[in-house]
């Protein structure tokens, strides 16, 4: 036998195509030689001559076996993609009543069949019910002249290809044919390499694309079973089947609840804490508000207090510059005075020195004015500098009463979150877990099928998705078997050809470049 590895059919040794797909089959291996012996000539078939005397009837026979035992069909071995012909049914023991409508079946039968076996089935049919294993017999020696026929089943009626085995078979894919394998020669290898490279990627693309629809279609298969699982607890079905699923939903469905009410909780104590900081920060920030607005205030009568000192003290050193000035230059005439040749321009410089001198003297009470109201000044000046320096510690520790209050709230917030997070965790994985639940209790429910009307259109689309999941796996493993059947010893000779090829083409050119 012959194993296809397009389909997995079994074809005779002599078969060059696959009876079932008509794919042409990959050689067979070469058997190693014995290299004791030479060559030996195929042996001639035995001729074996068929006895003269007929042989006994299935009625006398001892060693025959009873008419009505089933007898086991030999494998039809014939060229590939040859139909078996058709074996009359046997016919039926003696002594039991024919079915209705049997004779029909053999009349139909006989129709269908070669003239040679019309003849056999008219001879059983005229016998009559006492003679039938004798017509049988005689049908058996008319037709192999004087062999016996075994008796044989009859063939299966076909499948009846209903519209949701239609719709579950996968769309054909455009896809080139593998190439056969080549006979012999360069050329030839150089093709089929390239032609299989081609069917192989297309078929990778396929099985891509054919694994995409599977998963699709596996979820949808999942979501169906997960409706079909709601629809079983909104019934409130239970039985000995489904008592272990739906306990463990109940328990899912408590924790879904426990991790619903904590939640709430926690929304509310997030709201809580939101309205108390809302209160707290707006009393805090006033707080603020009233400090910044004093400490402002405070050093604004500094600045005044600094404002107006600076001036007194502008003054005094003015006042104190223009007495030095009065005080040099009378000291300058006094030299000048003494210097002089004549009496009365030394009378006259001692008179300016004197007048210079009462004018820096003039300027003293001005100046002791502003040194006593400069003194005066000292003491509001450090007070509020004192106040200044109060008010900056109370807008301090309320900006830090604020800043530890907002502290207190964010980290009470992300304490809540956390919690938060923690419980939506916990109620992802309950609803996971009923989800899932759910799916293994719908495909408990398709599989042990409960009558019910609401159930029979999700039976109906269960049914077409399963159908076309195992369609689209079998056009898979058809696809896989295709693209791993290849002949390996032209696969690479032709693959070498191609690079020798490739490798004289780039030496042409290169030598037709650097000749030119």
């Amino acid at each position: 036998m012959r194993f296809c590895p397009f389909c997995s059919a079994d074809n005779a040794d002599e078969a060059t195509h696959c009876g079932a797909c008509a794919r042409r089959l990959p050689p067979p291996p070469k058997r190693r030689a014995d290299p004791t012996r030479g060559p030996t000539a195929p042996a001639a078939a035995p001729d074996v001559r068929r006895p003269s005397t007929p042989p006994p009837r299935a009625s006398t026979g001892a060693a025959m076996p009873a008419p009505h035992a089933r007898s086991v069909e030999l494998p039809h071995v014939g060229p590939a993609g040859v139909r078996r012909p058709r074996q009359p049914s046997p016919p039926p023991p003696p002594g039991t009543p024919e079915r209705r409508g049997a004779g029909a079946l053999r009349a139909r039968d006989g129709a269908d069949a070669g003239p040679e076996d019309g003849r056999a089935g008219g001879r059983a049919d005229a016998a009559g019910e006492g003679g039938r294993a004798d017509a049988a017999g005689e049908g058996g020696r008319a037709d192999g002249g004087g062999e016996t026929r075994a008796p044989s089943v009859p063939d299966p009626p076909p499948t009846r290809v209903t519209a949701a085995d239609l719709a579950a078979a996968p769309k054909p894919i455009q896809l080139d044919p593998v190439p056969d394998v080549p006979d012999g020669g360069v050329w030839s290898a150089a093709r089929y390499a390239v032609a299989f490279a081609r069917a192989r990627w297309q078929r990778r693309r396929a099985v891509k694309q054919l694994q995409q629809d599977i998963r699709a279609e596996t979820a949808a298969l999942d979501e169906l079973l997960g409706v079909l699982g709601k629809q079983v607890r909104a019934m409130g079905i239970d039985n000995r089947a489904l008592r272990a699923e739906n306990a463990a939903i109940d328990a899912a469905e408590a924790k879904r609840a426990k991790a619903d009410r904590a939640l709430a909780e926690l929304a509310n104590r997030e709201a809580e804490e939101r309205a108390r900081f809302a209160e707290i920060s707006a009393e805090r920030e006033d707080k603020v508000r009233e400090a910044q607005e004093r400490l402002e205030k405070a050093q604004a009568e500094l600045a005044a207090l600094e404002a107006q000192r600076r001036t007194l003290r502008d003054q005094r050193k003015q006042i104190e510059r223009q007495q030095k000035a009065n005080l040099k230059a009378a000291d300058d005439r006094d030299a000048q005075a003494a210097k002089a040749a004549s009496a009365e321009e030394r009378a006259g410089l001692r008179r300016a020195a004197e007048d210079l001198r009462r004018d820096a003297a003039d300027l003293d009470p001005q100046r002791q004015d502003i040194e006593r109201r400069l003194a005066a000044l000292e003491r509001p000046i450090e007070q509020a500098a004192g106040k200044v320096a109060v008010l900056e510690q109370e807008l301090d520790a309320a900006r830090a009463s604020l800043n530890d209050a907002r502290e207190g709230h964010r980290h009470r917030l992300a304490e809540i979150e956390a919690e938060q997070g923690r419980r939506n965790r916990e109620l992802a994985q309950a609803e996971a877990e009923i989800q899932r639940r759910l799916v293994t209790l719908g495909t408990i429910v398709n599989l042990h099928r409960i009558d019910a009307p609401e159930f029979a259109g999700l039976y109906e689309r269960i049914d077409k998705l399963r159908s076309a999941i195992g369609a689209k796996s079998t056009e898979i493993d058809r696809l896989l078997a295709e693209r791993e059947a290849y002949d390996r010893a032209s696969l690479i000779r032709g693959t070498v050809a191609i690079g020798a090829g490739v490798v004289v083409l780039i030496t042409v050119i290169a030598l037709l470049a650097w000749l030119l």
